[in-house]
Parts: C-alpha cells; structure tokens; sequence
C-alpha cells in the first residue's frame, strides 16, 4: 500500500505549510498554514476575497485544498456546484499542527470545526491566545482537539503517528514521524541548533536515521534559510549579552521590540531588566501570551511577575473601558500610561509594537532614547514598514540596535543533519532555495504546488 503526499503550500516559497498524507483511507494533513501573503499573486491588503466567500476565492486561485471534507457543510454543497468534480469529497481524520505561527495554521478559521485537531498543549495555549485577542477567529472552544504526549504514539485512521520535541522560536514545536506501513513520513517543520535546545533537534534526527532501519523514510524538512549562505546567528546568551550592553548606554528610557510568541526573547528582557535595575513594561497582549506560557516555564513565571504592565490610549482618548478588549480591561487602574513613563524614563524597559509607536508622541523620550528592534514587525528591510520604522527612529533621535537572531536553521546546519539522518528519499519544502540540498541524498524530490507524490 502506497503513501501519497500531495503538497498544498510551502512550495519554492517560505511559508503556507499544507501537506496531505493519504494511507489506506486515512486523510491527514501535516499543518494548515497560511501564506505569508494570503495569496499575494491574487490578493493584498486592499484587495481581499470575499469575506462572504473566502473559501470559494482561495480554491480558484490554488491557495487551499480542493476537499470538500475540510470546510463548513453550509459551505460544502455551494464549493461542489462551483467546482463539480475537481472537489474531493474525502473525510479528513484530522490535522497535525506543528506550532503556534501563522504560516503553519493560519488557514485554520476556514476549516469546519467538527475535523479533529491534535497538537501540543502549548499550541493549543497560542490559539486560545489568537481567539481570546480576536486576532483569529479560530473557535477553539469548539473544536475537538487532541493533545500530544510528547514522544507517544498515537494511531490516528491507519497511521501510527510519534510527535517528537524539536526547537524553534515558539515553544511547543512539534515535528512528527508518521508510520503508514513500510514507509514512515518525517515531517520537520521548523527547527533551529542555535536556540536554546539544540540537543532535541539533534535528537529528532537520530530517530529518523534509526527509523530507516525498519522503513522507508521520506523527510519533508523545511529549509527557510538555503540560498541565503550566511552562517551568522547568535544564541539567545549572545543577545542577552548585547542587549546588556545597549541598555547599559542608555541615559533615558529603552524600548523593545520582540515577536508576541518569543518568550526566550522576552526571557532575555526580563532578565536585562533584572540586572540593569529596570522594570519591564508590557503591552496587555504581551503580558496574556507571557501568563499562558508561564504554564510550562518557571523561570518566565518567576520573572513576569516583577513586570508591569503597559495601556496605550484607544478610541476616546480617556483611558475608557469601552476602548478596550476585554483582557485589556483589567489594567484600567493598575497599568502604567504615557505620562508615568515620560516622569521617570530610566526606570523603565517598554515594549512598543510597531502598531503603537504613536505613543512616542505622548512620551515625548529625550534624544539617544535606546530602541532594541529584535524579532518583533517589521521583520527587515524588505518589509514597507521598516522604512517607516526608520522615519520615527530619526525623528525621535533614538539610537537603533538590532539584535536578533534567525528562527531557522542555517544552510549548513541543514545539510548536516539531513546527511546524519540519511533518508531513503528527501524532499525539500518551506524554501525558495531548495535545490540547495541537491545532490547531498540521492533520491531528492522538486515538489510541484498541488502535484500528488507516492512513495
């Protein structure tokens, strides 16, 4: 009995991850992600699919899975009318997410709630985060959802699946070995060896070397950084040791700016913060992400609860109770505003969003205020709003240092794990460099977008 793999996204491109496996009747996707531009040869920011429709839009255009057993049954009817027999009309058993990070579940709010969902409990933690902030209406409260063990098989359908710890820049990264007969599909995601748990990356790809010992194995390893050739990355160490020396230069007040779901990044804040003598400011979104995660970490437990929080103004202008979501509403009398950080600005470390940088108007921070950009939006020069970003650092005389570190593994760390884990067949994805590892296993795979491959 043959697997088939048919690949949805992450494609000779990064991101948009959408793989589904097929073995002996049973339908399993390997996450449900989103492209980072939601189908940028279609559509952008002013031009979107139906809201009424997106479903509809996103299956003419190739950017999701023509299964009819993935979305709503109001829905599933109209889609088999509209696309007739190029519709699958197969049940899906369930989707295997890997982490919390858009471009590997970001399509999930257009999934029928019924279809099963399994993943780790910190996962679930950054959905119910997604709901609870109304970024995503995802609806989790709804769904079933099955959560992992770590390093436990579960059979789902006819497949054997073994969810396996790996390291990333979110906690709760899970990569998966699913077992369908003679053939074992190995699926990565994202990983890093530069983070905090190199030895679980190192781990995962020793079970894939043993898996070949009884199987077939095809690895579906991500490659985000191939063609890129730089080597250059810091340990999370090394960035808390840089930013100690940033703050340290800091006559005024400092600002950060770290991606929501890093908490080994705000780790490194809060532990600069700690030993510079300065309170750690958050914004109520970031304090909720920090609290949900603290579950599995003692030590953010520990350190968040010397932070404060931080209520930017919205909607009236009055600090009104309306203006805000309601997680927000609980820092109404507690939190710090604008005027408390402009009267002792060495006192604090702020976290800003690049989306309230407007509060610098209302702090008004003296020159060679110290900004740390590292992580949070805009990711790089290549994003439109870094160049808006830089208006305000200029205008606002503020001295700029970008400490940060890639989320991914480097090309060379790539390469030698792949060779280490010596698969039977490889095949390259969420990189717009595959090709890159052509030649290091024998028999490598150029996907194709929505191809079907049996192994």
């Amino acid at each position: 009995m043959s697997v088939k793999l048919t690949f949805y996204g992450a494609v000779n491109e990064i991101g948009g991850s959408k793989t589904l496996l097929q073995y002996n009747g049973t339908n399993l996707f390997l996450d449900f992600g989103k492209d980072f531009f939601g189908g940028a040869d279609h559509f952008s920011d002013r031009l979107r699919p139906a809201a009424y429709l997106q479903i509809r839009d996103y299956l003419r255009f190739g950017n999701l899975p023509p299964m009819a057993g993935l979305y709503p049954p109001t829905q599933s009817q109209f889609l088999q009318q509209e696309f007739g027999a190029t519709l699958d009309s197969g049940k899906v058993d369930g989707i295997l997410l890997s982490h919390g990070h858009i471009d590997h579940f970001g399509f999930l709010p257009l999934v029928d709630v019924n279809v099963p969902l399994y993943m780790s409990a910190e996962t679930l933690e950054v959905l119910r985060f997604f709901d609870e902030t109304g970024e995503f209406d995802l609806r989790m409260d709804q769904r079933p959802v099955t959560v992992f063990e770590h390093d436990k098989v579960m059979h789902i359908g006819n497949c054997e699946v073994l969810p396996v710890r790996s390291d990333h820049d979110i906690l709760g990264i899970l990569g998966f070995i699913v077992r369908c007969g003679a053939t074992s599909i190995i699926y990565t995601s994202d990983y890093r060896l530069h983070g905090k748990h190199p030895e679980r990356v190192r781990t995962f790809f020793e079970l894939m070397r043993q898996e070949k010992q009884h199987a077939k194995t095809v690895l579906l390893t991500e490659g985000t950084r191939l063609g890129f050739g730089s080597i250059d990355q810091l340990t999370e160490n090394e960035i808390q040791e840089l930013a100690t020396r940033a703050v340290g230069t800091a006559a005024g007040l400092v600002l950060t700016n770290y991606y929501i779901l890093d908490t080994d990044r705000l780790k490194v804040f809060l532990r600069v913060a700690e030993k510079t003598g300065r309170t750690m400011v958050l914004q109520p979104q970031h304090m909720l992400m920090a609290r949900k995660f603290a579950r599995f970490d003692s030590e953010l437990e520990r350190l968040i609860k010397n932070a404060e929080v931080y209520l930017a103004r919205r909607g009236s202008g009055k600090y009104l109770a309306p203006d805000y979501r309601l997680f927000e509403q609980e820092y109404l009398v507690t939190a710090l505003r604008a005027t408390d950080i402009a009267a002792e600005p060495t006192k604090y470390m702020l976290q800003l969003d690049f989306s309230d940088l407007g509060e610098l108007v209302e702090i008004n921070p003296a020159p060679h205020t110290v900004f740390i950009q590292s992580g949070g939006e805009p990711l790089g020069q290549y994003d439109p709003n870094y160049t808006v970003l830089m208006k305000w650092v200029k205008d606002f005389r503020m001295d700029f240092y970008r400490i940060a570190t890639p989320g991914h593994a480097s090309e060379l760390d790539i390469r030698d794990l792949v060779m280490r884990a010596d698969p039977s067949v490889l095949v390259p994805m969420h990189s717009k460099a595959p090709e890159a590892l052509n030649g290091y296993i024998k028999d490598t795979i150029a996907l194709r977008k929505g191809m079907t491959y049996e192994f």
